[in-house]
């Protein structure tokens, strides 16, 4: 009979994989406990406060903490976040000797044993610490599963133990140090050769790893730490349980603003309330430092700057009406304090906020002087949907964008779509633009903007250097939006008439 394909082929083409969307809801507590986490293990994520009392135990600081973070009552785990605890190496750690390890390539253990029950003379040579071993005369015929195969290793092998993990044999030295060495296996002079069968051998994916000597690590910047647990965890907040000093709070506003990341601290001195060039914060607030947040307490609870952490990451951005402001929320085991109105007006103008009691409600009370961290948070997300969106839609097109206009306004298609996500949530506002700057028709520019509160241009495809074209470039696309913003005071004007 025929086949059809001799008349009709049919072929489907498989849709690019996508990158999920930045999650601004994943957030960092900076630990120098030692125990659960060390230099060798950065970082564990959390989504409840059980896991975090099973690692660090309930009189750590960590534990206290996190309570404080799973206490709100809205937190980054009810909005597809979680918790990260983060390693700080504050002071040297002593780490101890490895120890050298052959590690195989994963084996399916009913084709292994079908194959080693017909050797009774298996045999290899491999090296223990830089000592050739002659293995010969292994007798396979009786086994019936992967341990079995590992128990003939291990009483065949001298100064090592060979163990089974995930279908992969592992033999490791019962030494230590810069000398502790194994060898992938290779043929001996006699007997049927087994390493390639057990996936020991060159070749096969098995890997040798050196162990190494005993050695201490020197304590690391703050700045070190956050870039290291950043390597492991995408964490766009980030709390110190240690106190950073002046210097290391500058480094890391500084470092939060490059990788949009928000850190949040909390000061103590009145000091800090002053607009002098010696008040960091009064610095971080010049230098336009808006993802360092700071608040101020007189107690100096840190926990504070937990709380508001946890309480801004946790808008969902799929949601109608989804983004907060912080202004005035109310702060889970926090306990509010009180502060003169002068103490009030300074903290206004440096850019710390309160948190305080109105009659007998506890609120935070939030400046602007350094910006907000809501519109922090709101504008790192819009840049990271925007450009994922945008990555997306380049690797999950089948074909590709060809550089006409058809193509271009694809683009422009995709922006929009995701900029509608934000003002579905009222972070983007429509409204009057306010600015001198406009791109494109003006006329155009301002009933997007008075309309839809955004507008996306394309540069025509007939001005776009022949370079940038030949370079395979989009054309420069620009965006306007307008900040929706949130009203934190109302003045209110009363007239009488008798």
């Amino acid at each position: 009979m025929a086949n059809l394909s001799n008349v009709v082929n049919v072929s489907i083409i498989p849709s690019g994989r996508s990158l999920s969307r930045t999650n601004m809801n994943i957030v960092a507590i900076m630990t120098s406990e030692l125990g659960a986490l060390s230099s060798a293990n950065r970082t564990i994520a959390y989504t409840d406060l059980t896991s975090v009392a099973d690692d660090f135990g309930t009189n750590s600081s960590m534990y206290e903490y996190a309570k404080i973070l799973f206490a709100q009552t809205k937190n980054p785990t009810n909005s597809g976040g979680y918790l990260v605890a983060g390693f700080w190496r504050a002071s040297d750690e002593s780490v101890a000797a490895t120890a050298g390890i052959l590690t195989g390539a994963q084996v399916s253990e009913a084709t292994v044993v079908g194959v080693l029950q017909l050797i009774s003379d298996g045999s290899f040579d491999v090296d223990v610490d830089g000592v050739t071993q002659n293995v010969t005369g292994v007798d396979f015929r009786t086994i019936d599963s992967l341990d079995d195969i590992v128990t003939l290793l291990d009483t065949s092998i001298t100064g090592a133990t060979v163990t089974e993990d995930d279908q992969k044999i592992v033999i490791t030295s019962d030494t230590t140090g810069a000398t502790s060495e194994l060898s992938l296996l290779s043929a001996g002079a006699t007997g049927t050769f087994i390493g390639e069968t057990l996936n020991l051998a060159s070749g096969t994916g098995a890997i040798s790893v050196d162990g190494e000597a005993a050695q201490v690590l020197t304590a690391e910047s703050k700045e070190t730490a956050v870039t290291e647990v950043l390597k492991e965890e995408p964490f766009k907040g980030c709390v110190f349980i240690d106190n950073p000093t002046d210097v290391e709070t500058e480094a890391l506003s500084t470092w939060g603003k490059s990788n949009d990341v928000i850190f949040y601290d909390v000061f103590d001195s009145a000091d800090n309330l002053e607009r002098d060039i010696t008040n960091v914060v009064w610095k971080i607030k010049l230098a336009g430092g808006e993802n360092y947040r700071m608040a101020y307490s007189k107690v100096g609870n840190r926990k504070l700057a937990v709380a508001v952490m946890s309480r801004l990451h946790t808008v969902n951005f799929n949601n109608q009406n989804s983004a907060i402001t912080l202004n005035l929320k109310e702060l889970s085991g926090i306990v509010s304090e009180d502060f003169t109105q002068d103490e009030i007006n300074k903290a206004k103008k440096v850019g710390l906020d309160l948190y305080t009691t109105f009659g007998d409600l506890p609120k935070l009370l939030v400046s602007g002087a350094n910006g907000f961290a809501d519109n922090v948070y709101n504008f790192i997300a819009i840049k990271k949907f925007v450009q994922i969106d945008l990555f997306n839609l380049l690797g999950t097109t089948g074909t590709k964008l060809a550089q006409i206009d058809e193509d271009v306004n694809k683009i422009v298609d995709t922006v929009e779509k995701t900029l509608r996500l934000f003002l579905k949530a009222k972070v983007i506002g429509a409204g009057t633009w306010n600015s001198p700057d406009t791109f494109g028709n003006v006329e155009v520019f301002n009933r997007n903007i008075e309309t839809n509160g955004f507008y996306v241009y394309a540069q025509p495809l007939s001005e776009q250097a022949q370079s940038d074209r030949e370079a395979r470039k989009s054309p420069a696309i620009q965006v306007a939006f307008k900040n929706a913003g949130a009203i934190h005071s109302v003045d209110v004007t009363i007239q009488y008439n008798l």
